[in-house]
């Protein structure tokens, strides 16, 4: 329960329970997200040929992006 006493938008998704806080729908693009300087390969990507799994630096975050020039398993 939010401070204010409603509830998580998440409630009236997935409940449908009507008195959950609502969030408006926003349209929009996610940016592309590429390696930076420090990021890890993990490996390749199960579902995406020519794509490898990448940890960011720093943290534990993982992103999908193009296999760097040469690399093979």
């Amino acid at each position: 329960m939010n401070s204010d006493g409603s509830l998580p938008p998440v409630f009236g998704a997935v409940f449908g329970l009507e008195n959950a806080e609502s969030t408006p729908f926003r349209s929009g693009k996610i940016p592309v997200t590429a390696p930076a300087p420090g990021d890890t390969v993990l490996g390749l990507a199960a579902n995406a040929p020519g794509q490898c799994v990448y940890r960011r630096a720093g943290g534990n975050r993982r992103f999908i992006a193009d296999c760097p020039e040469g690399y093979d398993v």
